[in-house]
């Protein structure tokens, strides 16, 4: 089953919160993503065996796609309907999407080989910003806070260089925005 929510997020931590008030509702193996609308906020996507569809409000955009099931069944406001639509499509494809919970996230901890988060993490490539080659043997220090990417059916973490040439995660866990000291 495929749980899909446009809550018109801002931006990934507002998504994220709302991510983690549905997952309490979500029962066995869990994926659970971002995804970016047309028109710039966030909706949020969960795949699991299980879930309580009592947890939907009804000041929220859903999709649910059960299996073998033709068409989503949506509810809620039309403007956001559309962009939880789109979130329940593109994870049922597997193009698109910022994983948040996956099998393996609880394995990526502390300095890990490029082969290591393949291997062991539910990572299917890491690739570095700027095209730098990453080999299997290449140190990621995960810093314990992965948030991989859908990408063409594929996961793949994105990694830049940092101190001590190891590469870390592009993104981590406490961004500051651009231009917030000026």
């Amino acid at each position: 089953m495929i749980i899909a929510v446009d809550a018109d997020s801002a931006d990934t931590v507002e998504a994220e919160h709302v991510l983690h008030r549905l997952l309490e509702s979500a029962t066995g193996s869990v994926v659970a993503c971002t995804h970016v609308v047309p028109g710039g906020h966030l909706a949020v996507s969960i795949s699991t065996s299980g879930f309580d569809q009592a947890a939907l409000t009804q000041d929220v955009g859903s999709a649910v796609i059960h299996a073998g099931a033709a068409e989503p069944e949506v509810a809620g406001p039309s403007q956001l309907v559309r962009g939880a639509y789109v979130a329940a499509v593109e994870t049922a494809l597997g193009t698109a999407g910022r994983l948040v919970r996956f099998p393996g996230q609880e394995n990526a901890h502390g300095t890990l080989t490029a082969a290591e988060l393949v291997a062991m993490c539910g990572i299917d490539q890491v690739e570095a910003i700027g095209g730098l080659p990453v080999e299997d043997t290449t140190l990621v220090d995960t810093r314990d806070f992965i948030r991989p990417i859908r990408r063409k059916g594929q996961v793949v973490l994105l990694v830049q260089p940092a101190v001590g040439g190891v590469l870390i995660p592009f993104e981590v866990e406490h961004q500051i925005k651009c231009c917030a000291n000026h």
